[in-house]
C-alpha cells in the first residue's frame, strides 16, 4: 500500500513537471539510457534548508523533467542532473524522513516508472543560514527583471511583504518592484523606471531622484500606503495603491501641508497610521486621520530635539512602538495602547546613544552603538531586527533593550564593503554591504535588501519543533497538491 502511494505521488509529480516544461523542450530530444536506473545513495545525510543534497547511481539520463525527488514527502527543486548524479535543494521545514526518487522512461503513452525509497533516513537540521534570495550579488547600477537570481536591482531600499509572502521592494529613483512566484516585475514605476509618463503620483523629480520615503500595508493588505516627502504644493505627502488594481496605481489621500515626512508604520491592531516627521527643528511622531486626511501630533511623547530620518516600527501585538533614528544612531521605544491610542513610558535611548556620530558596540541600552540604522521589523516574541547600514550587519534588540549582532561581520564606520568580500553561510560569517530594508516572512525567516551588493539576502531561521518531530508542516495539504 505504501509503495502504491509513493508511485501515485511520484507519477503525478512527474506528469506535472513534464507539462510545465513542455514548452521549453518542444523540438528537442534527450537520449535516454537503455539500462534501468541504479540508485545507490544520497549525501549528505544531514543538512539544513538551502543546502545541496546529491543522489548518486547510474543511468539517470539528463532530463530533469522526468525526475521527481521527495524529502519527507516534500517535493524538492532539482538543480542539476547527470547520468550518475542528481543534485537538489533541501527545502525549508521539510523535516527529517525518507528520501524518495522516481524516474520516468518511455513515450508519453507508455511510461514506466523506476522508483526507490532509500533505507537511510535524511536528518533535517535547524541551523540559521544566509543565502542570496534575489538579485545578482555585487552587480550594482543595473536594473533588470526576470527570475529572482537573474534580476538586477538598482539601489534596493525598503522591503515589505503581504499575507501571501509576496515581497515589495522600493528602489531608489526607480519605483516599487513586485517579487512573486519566482519572478520580479514592475508594480508601481516612477520616473527612473521608464518614461516620465510612468511617473506614478509625480513622485520622482528626475531620472535619478524622487521624493518617496516609505511604504506600509493596511492590516488586511487591501491598501499599500505610500509616504512622500514634499509640500502640498507639489502633491500629497500620503497616498496609496489598491490590491484590486494590483497595487499598480497611485491615489492621493492627504490634503494638508506637511512636508519633511520620513517614516511610516501601521499599527497591526487598530490600523492607525503613524508618521515620523521633521518638524520645527525636531523629529516628531504624528497620527494620520483617514477621515479628515490630515496629520496631528501623537499623544504621550516628547519630540526628539533634532531633525533626522526616523522610521517607526510596531511590535506584532501592536503594544510597542519603536522609532529608529537613522541620523542620530539610536532607537527610541514607547508603549502603545490600541484602545486609548496613546503612547506612554518613552525611552529615547532605548538602544544606542543619541549622537551625531555613529559607532559599533553590542550591549544594553545606551551601551550599544549603531551607525546609520535603517529599517526594522519585529518577530512574534517582540524582538526588533534592524539593518545597521554602515556597520554592515543585522542587529537584534530584545524587549529589554539588549543589542546583539544577529548576522554579518561588522565593518564599523565604513561606507561600503568591497564586492569581493561578499559571503553567504552562517550568520556570523556572512558579509553584508549597506543593508537597508528588512522584513520577516510568515515562517519567521528574515529578508534583507542591501544597497551595497544590490541584492536581497535571506536569513533562514529554523523551527526546532517541526524538525524534532520529523514531519513536514502541512504534509497532507502538500501531498494533495502534487
Amino acid at each position: 500500500m505504501k509503495s502504491r502511494r509513493i508511485f501515485i505521488i511520484l507519477s503525478c509529480c512527474a506528469m506535472l513537471s513534464a507539462a510545465c516544461s513542455h514548452e521549453e523542450t518542444v523540438g528537442t530530444e534527450t537520449a535516454e539510457p537503455s539500462e534501468a536506473p541504479v540508485f545507490v545513495s544520497f549525501e549528505p545525510g544531514q543538512a539544513k534548508a538551502g543546502d545541496v543534497l546529491t543522489i548518486t547511481g547510474a543511468y539517470f539520463g539528463t532530463d530533469p523533467s522526468r525526475i521527481t525527488v521527495l524529502i519527507n514527502s516534500t517535493p524538492v527543486q532539482i538543480v542539476s542532473v547527470s547520468d550518475n548524479a542528481i543534485s537538489v535543494i533541501v527545502p525549508e521545514e521539510c523535516g527529517s524522513g525518507e528520501v524518495r526518487i522516481g524516474i520516468r522512461r518511455g513515450t508519453e503513452g507508455e511510461l514506466k516508472l523506476y522508483e526507490t525509497t532509500f533505507e537511510t533516513l535524511f536528518t533535517y537540521t535547524v541551523e540559521s543560514n544566509v543565502s542570496t534570495f534575489a538579485g545578482r550579488s555585487g552587480l550594482t547600477g543595473q536594473h533588470y527583471f526576470g527570475p529572482y537570481l537573474t534580476s538586477c536591482f538598482y539601489a534596493p531600499s525598503q522591503l515589505v511583504r503581504d499575507k501571501e509572502d509576496n515581497f515589495y521592494l522600493a528602489e531608489w529613483a526607480r519605483g516599487i518592484r513586485l517579487l512573486s512566484n519566482g519572478e520580479t516585475s514592475w508594480m508601481l514605476p516612477m520616473y527612473g523606471g521608464g518614461t516620465p509618463e510612468q511617473n506614478q503620483g509625480g513622485i520622482a523629480t528626475d531620472a535619478y531622484s524622487y521624493d518617496f520615503r516609505a511604504i506600509a500595508f493596511s492590516n488586511d493588505c487591501s491598501r499599500l500606503w505610500i509616504l512622500v516627502n514634499r509640500p502640498q504644493s507639489r502633491g500629497a505627502y500620503l497616498g496609496y495603491a489598491l490590491k484590486s488594481d494590483g497595487y499598480g496605481l497611485w491615489y492621493a489621500d492627504s490634503s494638508d501641508d506637511q512636508p519633511d515626512c520620513e517614516g511610516l508604520a501601521v499599527n497591526p491592531v487598530d490600523d492607525r497610521i503613524f508618521i515620523c516627521r521633521n518638524h520645527e527643528g525636531s523629529t516628531g511622531i504624528f497620527v494620520y486621520d483617514t477621515d479628515t486626511h490630515t496629520l496631528s501630533q501623537a499623544s504621550g511623547y516628547t519630540p526628539l530635539g533634532v531633525t533626522c530620518q526616523s522610521r517607526p516600527v510596531f511590535s506584532k501585538d501592536g503594544t510597542r512602538l519603536y522609532v529608529i533614528h537613522k541620523g542620530r544612531h539610536c532607537i527610541s521605544a514607547y508603549d502603545y495602547d490600541p484602545e486609548t491610542h496613546r503612547l506612554s513610558n518613552e525611552v529615547h535611548e532605548f538602544a544606542g546613544m543619541n549622537s551625531d556620530a555613529g559607532d559599533y558596540a553590542d550591549g544594553k541600552g545606551k551601551e550599544a552603538r549603531f551607525n546609520y540604522p535603517e529599517y526594522g521589523c519585529c518577530d512574534d516574541d517582540g524582538n526588533l531586527y534592524v539593518a545597521d547600514s554602515w556597520n554592515h550587519c543585522i542587529r537584534k534588540i530584545t524587549p529589554d533593550g539588549t543589542v546583539t549582532t544577529f548576522a554579518g561581520i561588522p565593518y564599523p564606520s565604513t561606507d561600503g564593503n568591497n564586492p569581493s568580500a561578499f559571503a553567504n553561510g552562517k550568520p556570523s560569517e556572512a558579509v553584508f554591504s549597506k543593508p537597508n530594508g528588512i522584513c520577516m516572512d510568515s515562517k519567521g525567516n528574515l529578508y534583507v535588501a542591501e544597497e551595497g551588493f544590490a541584492d536581497i539576502r535571506k536569513i533562514v531561521i529554523g523551527n526546532e519543533q517541526d524538525s524534532a518531530s520529523g514531519t513536514a508542516p502541512d504534509q497532507e495539504e502538500t501531498n494533495g497538491q502534487i
